[in-house]
């Protein structure tokens, strides 16, 4: 598999920090103080057109979408990986970028059929089944060929799932109310920072699927 390498630099953040005084978020109130970095006015100005201009206009909405639904999902070694790969390399080329592409290695995993259903609940009518849609996270430890079927522990949290120890969910499948291990905290609430907000959300998609089988 090929990385694109290139020198970009996203510097309009700057401005942000300079000039607002957003409400701090619980995970930055902990965080030691340090002291602003002063920039000229003018710079300033600039860079928060640049942003504004940026957030207007719809070509990341575009890149997005042809990287979503025409290559689509984009596991590490797969084809359209590469793919996803060679397409952002020739797009950063058009604007006028110097792209270099280096080998890499890099951990591949296969999705497989993914089913599951719920055999036994409350109120349940009698020689019926409920079919659950489901996708695994990328990473997850397939079943056996038999699959398996083992009671259901619902958590609202990863600090949740954490504090029942490995007794109390060994042998249990463990499922999250309503999606809230995945994208927790102010995800895209801030404007011009959605890499941060991203960074929060992303804990459910890298640790979901190893969590449980570490008991924590």
């Amino acid at each position: 598999m090929r990385l694109p390498i290139a020198a970009l630099f996203l510097v309009a953040t700057l401005a942000i920090a300079q000039t607002q005084n957003a409400t701090k978020s619980s995970y930055e109130k902990d965080e030691p103080t340090k002291p602003a970095k002063q920039y000229p006015p003018q710079l300033v100005n600039d860079l928060i057109a640049l942003r504004e201009a940026a957030l207007e206009d719809e070509y990341a909405y575009r890149q997005v979408a042809h990287l979503t639904e025409n290559i689509g999902p984009r596991p590490s070694g797969s084809p359209q990986a590469q793919a996803a790969v060679d397409y952002v390399a020739a797009e950063l080329r058009k604007l006028g970028l110097e792209v270099r592409l280096e080998e890499a290695r890099v951990p591949h995993w296969n999705r497989g059929m993914e089913t599951a259903e719920l055999v036994e609940f409350s109120g349940q009518a009698s020689a019926t089944k409920q079919k659950i849609v489901l996708t695994a996270l990328a990473g997850s430890t397939p079943t056996s060929a038999e699959g398996l079927t083992a009671d259901l522990v619902v958590v609202n949290s990863f600090d949740e799932l954490r504090g029942l120890g490995r007794q109390r969910v060994a042998g249990k499948i463990v499922g999250c109310a309503n999606g809230r291990c995945s994208f927790s905290g102010p995800f895209g609430r801030r404007r011009g920072l959605p890499a941060a907000a991203y960074g929060l959300g992303r804990t459910g998609r890298d640790t979901g699927g190893s969590s449980h089988q570490r008991g924590r």
